[in-house]
């Protein structure tokens, strides 16, 4: 995009961004168009080829469960910003010892928890259980609700479906479905996936790390073998070691003393007008 103004560049990808986290089909091809028609040639060009079930949340028929984007990995680099830039020996048995220490302490966590649900969904349940309350629901059968939101959707508890889409990605109830529920015969924790559920993350800690003591380590000589650094050219600039924040992602938000505004920097890198 050479040659666009900066804010109407930004004005596109934050218009690719919508383009892509939109769930339903309609509201994905709504949002296209009025792309296509503002970016013009380029964006035609941009799009020819670029299939819709490879980017496009609409088009996507599996289960995110929440999980937008590769932040799993960009988290766990952050976490062992420090143990990078150890020796190669080192930075391995530090990594060891970090994860060994937090599965230890996620598995004696998980124990202590005696709900069917995991907590931090538990909460999520809760507040769309109060964004909901106030929306009327209508009964067509046993299983199918309409729900008088802005717009109406229709779920059906049987099947886990909404048409705002939102269940079946996420394999979590959305707002709609939690209030379609509180009027069905269905219980609320059966129709959320077993992926929330406290047994299974029970089951993702439940193996061990096992300590390495030192005095069964085999004896290290120096001049045996060096191992060197791969010939690569390092790339202009100060290499980032902050993963950048994704869409949707709650970031804690501190007062710049320079600006006085909320936000995510500070008065050494403000750059609002005074």
């Amino acid at each position: 995009m050479k040659g666009i103004d900066n804010g109407f560049r930004d004005h596109l990808v934050s218009s690719l961004g919508d383009c892509a986290y939109e769930p339903t089909v309609v509201g994905f091809h709504e949002k296209l168009a009025k792309l296509k028609e503002e970016g013009k040639q380029r964006a035609h060009d941009f799009f020819k080829d670029l299939a819709p079930e490879h980017w496009a949340n609409s088009y996507f028929r599996g289960m995110r469960y929440g999980e937008m984007t590769s932040n799993a990995a960009e988290s766990f680099n952050n976490w062992i910003k420090e143990a990078r830039n150890l020796p190669i020996t080192q930075m391995v048995d530090t990594i060891r010892t970090q994860l060994m220490r937090q599965m230890s302490a996620r598995r004696d966590q998980a124990n202590k928890w005696n709900e069917l649900i995991c907590p931090t969904f538990e909460t999520r349940l809760m507040d769309s259980f109060n964004n909901s309350r106030s929306w009327q629901v209508s009964k067509a059968n046993e299983n199918v609700f309409e729900v008088h939101s802005i717009p109406s959707v229709t779920v059906d508890v049987a099947r886990r479906t909404c048409s705002c889409f939102k269940w079946q990605i996420n394999g979590f109830p959305c707002d709609h479905a939690v209030v379609a529920i509180q009027k069905s015969r269905y219980n609320l924790n059966d129709c959320v996936e077993h992926y929330f559920h406290v047994q299974t993350y029970r089951g993702a800690y439940s193996g061990a790390i096992f300590p390495i003591p030192s005095v069964e380590k085999p004896s290290f000589d120096p001049m045996d073998f060096t191992i060197y650094p791969p010939t690569v050219k390092r790339p202009p600039g100060r290499p980032k070691k902050n993963r950048i924040p994704s869409r949707g992602e709650k970031l804690k938000q501190i007062r710049c003393g320079r600006c006085d505004k909320l936000g995510s920097h500070n008065r050494k890198s403000c750059k609002e007008p005074i």
